[in-house]
This record gives structure tokens, sequence and C-alpha cells, in this order.
């Protein structure tokens, strides 16, 4: 096979030379920003002296362990971020990482993760169908392969629910980048951590009831507080009950979760946490609009429905876990883990399967799907500090084991069915279809040792090394005969990661780090194999900056990410692939996050995303990897106390967000040219307004789509998979705190 290929070396010491006079900017303008916001004196103190001497006090180091709740700070800014293996100050760890506080989830009435990522810098949503509930979440133009729940990766695919619903978390943090370390073989884009809502101490109800657009009615209930005298065993309960239409005919969801842990404290260092959350949904499936032939998008009403009432989408999520963790009294802290998730799908959809004539003639293809996945997690890690050459250095190691079985080919499709996208009959009854049964299943296992160091190679340069040592095999079993049909050859794979940080101050970090990872690939060869692992590096550069005493978080960074030995057709047998491929992708962030004052706290985050195949076959050398990534992205979110002019009941905000232009090419039915489907740019303003009653009670109105902008949220194919943005729509939440 004849691939397209330009040297890589001189664009490598570009992006180089780029990416160093970028972070020295930034670094001198967050450096900038610091000195205003300390005032004269501090600006004098701070710059006043000669770097510092090896000999003076040693630098404190952040103390590992259970973060404190961003429940109990009414902020958008989290002092840490758990994210790594214990609780790290933003600072400490040298990749782009956002976090979304309970207090920003609140605001905004936002109830599913895939609301909020749409939200948060350089995150990009690709719904999958109309309720919302299929989503593959992209950063920085790949997929986020895996989502942890409390540092505990799930591995994600487009037909499972993205996450359980946001009452549950007590924040979002969003780390940007490879996180191979953490989680073993998975995408390089980044991962999300789910931060569950942890027993307390003291007794706390909050109700929140909330009533939308569309005949949305949510009521959530949450009860925590001690079970035993002095609060030695805690307990929480969480409810939700979530039932609510949409601007698309003919679809609704019905939504039941339910959360439970305990915790109990052996001894006064050392607590045992246990808990079970499930979630079960029941809707309509909707798998979006054709074009027309020629891939020009239709202007329907956005209320069109491209299927049948008989459409359904059943979804079950059960997730249990146990965890035990010590704190040796300093530095020192120990946790284990075990997490047991299981998921199941069902969807029965009569969806577009051809484009749409000028008069609107379609056919809708009926499908009955059934997917069922179980993963099982078990992690041991240890931290701590040593002294060693009058300094304090810090060290994890840590283990893992991960198995998890997903079984597949229980489809059925039916007869095409004559449809008009114009004129829709949504009442044609829906033919009968029999499941053939579960054909196969596909178990994957990893067994995995990892470990860093942060050495202080001065008292302002920290130097950090480590990595992840991984066993990994996946095999796909045929449940008829137990024969297996592809197989990956066990390997070990080593994950190295370095970084430098360097402390110019108390506020300001610049850092440089280094990251690989590899993915395990389905594809096969001319021979029948499984194609090796997908392998990648990143080196980001950046700056950290904590101003006004924490409560305002800034950070910017550029970086360059390759991702190679992908899966590519094999010109000589097209049926097959070969490992040849390479991506690349580049960029820079910028985020903003916090208080700026004490009555104004604000979210702004900016990002910009080039992605290009580097090494392809010549119809796609130098094209763009990720089309629908947009190359820009803006998000913008404020919130106004009032209380500094004299109405302290109230609050406002008002927020943006700005998508430049991304398309999707797709082969058509009509030939084998590729074309783009191109959704134009678009900007979403929001607005909303809260009032406390009294200190108990608050009211909170938020409107999305301020001036009602018509826009394809998604674009696809011609066939079907494009869906419009939501019309403007208003939500208003009652919340009560005891």
């Amino acid at each position: 096979m004849h691939l397209v290929e330009e040297s890589p070396h001189i664009a490598r010491l570009k992006a180089c030379a780029r990416a160093m006079q970028v972070a020295a900017l930034l670094s001198l303008t967050l450096g900038t920003a610091s000195a205003l916001a300390q005032g004269d004196e501090d600006v004098a103190s701070a710059n006043s002296g000669a770097p510092a001497d090896d000999s003076a006090e040693l630098a404190p180091m952040t103390v590992r362990g259970r973060s404190e709740s961003t429940e109990s700070v009414n902020a958008y800014a989290s002092a840490a971020v758990t994210l790594g293996k214990g609780a790290d100050s933003l600072r400490d760890i040298p990749q782009s990482i956002s976090v979304v506080t309970r207090q920003e989830l609140d605001d905004r009435n936002i109830t599913k993760l895939e609301d909020i990522s749409k939200q948060v810098t350089g995150l990009v949503v690709e719904r999958f169908d109309g309720a919302g509930n299929f989503n593959v979440i992209r950063s920085r133009g790949f997929e986020i392969g895996a989502i942890q729940l409390d540092g505990i990766p799930l591995v994600q695919g487009g037909n499972y629910s993205t996450a359980l619903d946001t009452a549950l978390y007590d924040r979002i943090e969003v780390l940007r980048g490879p996180a191979g370390f953490l989680q073993g073989a998975s995408e390089p884009g980044g991962t999300i951590n789910l931060a569950r809502k942890r027993a307390r101490g003291e007794q706390a109800l909050q109700t929140r009831f909330m009533l939308g657009s569309d005949n949305m009615r949510r009521l959530t209930a949450d009860l925590t507080g001690p079970l035993s005298e002095g609060g030695r065993l805690r307990g929480r309960v969480v409810a939700v009950q979530d039932q609510r239409e949409s601007f698309v005919a003919e679809l609704g969801t019905d939504k039941t979760v339910g959360y439970g842990t305990l915790e109990y404290d052996l001894l006064p260092q050392t607590t045992l946490s246990l808990g079970f959350a499930r979630q079960q949904v029941e809707s309509v499936l909707d798998q979006g609009l054709p074009t027309f032939a020629d891939g020009t998008l239709i202007d329907l009403p956005r209320s069109t429905f491209a299927g049948l009432s008989d459409n359904r989408q059943d979804l079950e999520f059960r997730d249990s876990f146990v965890e035990l963790e010590h704190s040796f009294g300093g530095s020192g802290y120990i946790k284990f883990s075990a997490r047991d998730v299981y998921r199941e799908m069902f969807y029965r959809a009569a969806r577009s399967a051809t484009p749409a004539s000028a008069d609107g003639d379609t056919e809708l293809q009926p499908v009955d799907f059934a997917q069922e996945g179980a993963d099982r997690k078990y992690d041991l890690f240890y931290t701590d500090q040593v002294l060693l050459w009058n300094r304090q250095h810090r060290f994890t190691l840590g283990a893992s084991h991960f198995e998890g079985d997903n079984t597949g080919g229980n489809f059925a499709v039916g007869e095409n069915l004559d449809f008009n996208i114009f004129e829709p009959d949504y009442g044609v009854p829906f033919p009968n279809l029999d499941l053939p049964g579960y054909q196969s299943i596909t178990e994957r296992e990893e067994d995995a040792l990892y470990g860093q160091v942060q050495l202080r190679a001065t008292q302002r340069l920290r130097v950090l090394a480590g990595g992840r040592l991984s066993w990994n095999e996946v095999r796909t079993r045929q449940l008829d005969d137990g024969s297996i049909s592809a197989r990956s050859e066990p390997g070990r794979q080593f994950i190295p990661n370095y970084a430098l940080i360097y402390d110019i101050n108390d506020s300001i970090s610049p850092y440089a780090s280094y990251a690989e990872t590899f993915v395990v690939q389905t594809a096969r060869n001319a021979q029948g194999e499984l194609l090796p692992p997908r392998t990648g590096e990143q080196v980001e550069l950046g700056v950290k900056a904590e101003l006004l005493e924490k409560r305002l978080l800034a950070q910017a960074a550029v970086f360059r990410l390759l991702d190679d030995n992908r899966a590519v057709s094999d010109l000589d047998n097209p049926e097959v692939s070969v490992a040849r491929g390479e991506v690349e992708s580049q960029g820079f962030e910028l985020e903003l996050r916090g208080a700026a004052t004490t009555h104004w706290d604000l979210v702004v985050g900016y990002a910009y995303t080039d992605t290009e195949f580097k090494r392809a076959p010549p119809e796609q050398q130098g094209e763009i990897f990720s089309p629908v990534t947009p190359r820009h992205l803006v998000t913008l979110f404020t919130r106004y106390d009032l209380a500094g002019i004299g109405l302290p009941r109230w609050d406002v905000g008002a927020g943006a967000t700005y998508r430049s232009e991304f398309f999707s090419a797709s082969s058509f039915l009509a030939g084998d040219e590729d074309r783009r489907i191109i959704s134009g740019d678009y900007t979403l303003l929001n607005a909303r307004l809260g009032y406390h009653l009294n200190e108990n009670l608050a009211l909170n109105l938020v409107v999305e789509n301020l001036l009602d902008k018509k826009y394809y949220e998604k674009v696809s194919s011609p066939s079907r998979q494009n869906f419009y943005g939501a019309p403007r729509s208003a939500t208003v939440s009652l919340r009560a705190r005891f």
C-alpha cells in the first residue's frame, strides 16, 4: 500500500518553536495579571529578588487524599481535583484541566453530562439520538474513550448512555490530552472524572423541583447525615424522577435515578465506603433527519421526526462500588477501590435510510437492536512524601485489574417503509422483528502497574516522571460454539509520562509535559488478525495561575498530539486494514474560572483545534481528521450577585457559546464521490435570574438559546444523523435546603 507522507522533522521543530513562544507569552501575561491582582506591595515582594535559595524553608507539598466537597463552597472554582491519585491543586497536574463545581451545575439548571460538556472548554458533543442519551464526547479531535467514576475508568461507546444524572455528582473534572497513566489503553483526547456526592457528617436535606419547556417536570431529593452517635457511620440517598417531552414530535423521556452510599470510619483515619446507583431511561429513539441527495441540509420545522410513534429506547445503568482509604496522618495515603458497572440497552427504531427527494420522499429502515455490557475494575495505590537532599519529594505506586464483557450481534432489520419528510405519518405500524439473540461476546482484560515520582530539583523546579506498565488482551468469542473469532496477541505496553513544573511564585507555574498513549484496535488485516495497538504522543506547554487567594483560576496551553499506526484501508484489498495511518492534532486552549470580585463569578473558555491526516491513503492525505470538531470554540458564563448594589436576594447571569463551521464528509448513495455536509457557524445566548426567598428557599430561572437561533447541531450523512439544535427554552427550579 502506498501512502503519501511528508517528513515530520521540520514540522515538529516549527511546532515546538511556536509552542515555546506562545508559552513564554502566556506566562508573562498571567504573571502580569497576578501582579495586578496582588497589589503594589505584593508585586514588590514577588519581584524583589534573586531566585530562591535551595537552603531556604522547604516548599509545602500537597497533602494527598479526599478533596473538599464543592457543595459547601458557593463558587465556580475548586481548590483541588481528584483526577490523579488523591487530591491535587490545579498547578500540580501539568495538563489542561477544567472543574465544573456543584454551584455551576445548579445555577445553570443542567442535569445531564452531555449538556454541561457543551459548556466546557474544548469539548465537542456528537449526538446520536434526538433525546440526547447516545453521545460521543470529543476533546482535541478524539473521542473521550472512557469516563471515570471516582477515578475508575468506564469504557464508553456511542450506543450507551454517556453517564448518570448530574444530581449524583459533587463536581465534574475534565482532563484534556492523554490520560493513559490513569486508565491504560484509552483514546488520546482526554478523560472526564465524575466525583460522586459523599455522605456527610452533618444532617442535610435538599429538594429541587424543576419545570420547563416541552412539559419538563423533574423532582430531586437528596438526604445525608450521621447514622450513629458522633457521626462514625454516615449515609446519603439521592433520588430523581425526570419526565419531559421534546421540541421534536413524538419524542419523550422518562428517567428514574436512585443512589445510596454508606461511609464508616473503621479508625479515625480509615474509612470504608460502599454504594449503589441505578438509572433507568425509557424514551423514543430518534436517529436524525436526512439531507437532499446532493447533501444540502433541508430547511424543515424543528419538530420534524424521521421515525414512527412505536420507536423505543430503553436504557439501564447499574453501578456498585466499595472503597477503603487510610490516611497516615501526614502526607501518606492509601486507597483500594472495587467497582462493578452493568449496562443494558434496547432500541426499536424506524430510521431514515435514504436521502430525501425534492418532493421529500425517503425510506425508513426498521431495526431492533440490543446490547449488554459489564465492567469490573480493581485499583490499589499508595502515595507519600519522602525527605531527600533536604527537600520534600512525592511518589505514587499502584496496581489495577480490569475485565469487561460486551455482547453483540443481537439485531434484526426489516424491509424499508415509504415515508415523506414534508408530510410525515408517524402512525404507520412498526413491523414485527425477531431478535436472533446474542451472537458473540467481546472480552477485555488489563493488568497494570503504575507509578510516578515528583522530585523537587530546586525550591521552584519540580520534575515529574512516571509510567504505566500494562498487559492487555482482547478476544471475541462466538456464543454458539465457544470459538474465538478474533483475538489480540497478549502484549505488554509501557506508557511513560514526563513533565517539568516551575513555580515562579506562590501563584504561577509554567509547565511542559510529554505523554504517550496506546489504543487497542479491532480492525483486521488480510490474515484475519487484529491490528496492533495505535500509539501516540503529546507535547504540551502551558501555564497555570491561582489568583485572588485561589478564588480565580487561569490556565493556557499549546499542544501537539500525534496518533500513529491507525487502521486504514489496504489499497490492495479494501476489505481489510493495515496499521499505517497517522493523525496530528494541535492547538491552543485558554480558560479563566472562578471569582473575579466578591460578587462576580465567571467561566471563560476558548479552544483552537486543528486536526490533519499526516500519513494516509492519497484521498485523505492532508485532509481534516475530525471535521465535526469546530476549529474555534468559545464558551462564556457569568453570574453577578446584586448584593453589591443593595439587592441581596437577587443574582443575575448570562452566557454565550460560539462554534465555528464544521462539517461531515460522507459517501453518497448516488455515487462514490465524497462530499461535505456543512453546518455553518453559530452563536447561542442564554440568561438566568436567581432569587432567594429566604435562607432555605431559592428560585432559579434559566433561558437557553435566548434569540431562538435555528441551526443544525450535528451533521453526519445523507441518510440520517443530522439534528437540529434545541429552540429557545426555559426552566425554573425551586430549591429547598434544610
